[in-house]
């Protein structure tokens, strides 16, 4: 038998088109134009500002969070700390504060304008 050797023609693929570059989105209300950056010592000061002031404000929230944790023996450990710090803050005064100002939260939130 004669054959006919042929050659096959391979056709490089076409290449992928390039993505656009990615442009960030920004929120013109978040960035404002010519503001310094700030500095970490500003930033971590806010933080832990913030954090003591939740966990002060916060023992009840915080009570709860921990009372719907799954059981076990850290989570019991965790609760009876946590169920300390909130009596320590009610004895202070700082939980009628936090009900007080939770009850006024409420009172703004159902205002009609």
């Amino acid at each position: 038998m004669n054959a006919i050797l042929t050659r096959r023609l391979s056709v490089p693929p076409a290449p992928a088109p390039t993505p656009p570059p990615v442009r960030p989105r920004y929120n013109p209300v978040e960035v404002i134009e010519g503001a310094a950056p700030s500095r970490l010592r500003h930033v971590v000061l806010s933080l832990g500002t913030a954090a003591l002031v939740a966990l002060v404000l916060g023992a009840h929230p915080l009570a709860d969070w921990v009372n719907g944790l799954p059981i076990n023996p850290v989570t019991d450990r965790l609760s009876g700390w946590v169920q300390t710090w909130q009596d320590w803050m009610d004895a202070l005064g700082v939980g009628h504060l936090y009900t007080a100002l939770q009850a006024l939260f409420r009172w703004f939130q159902g205002l009609r304008f």
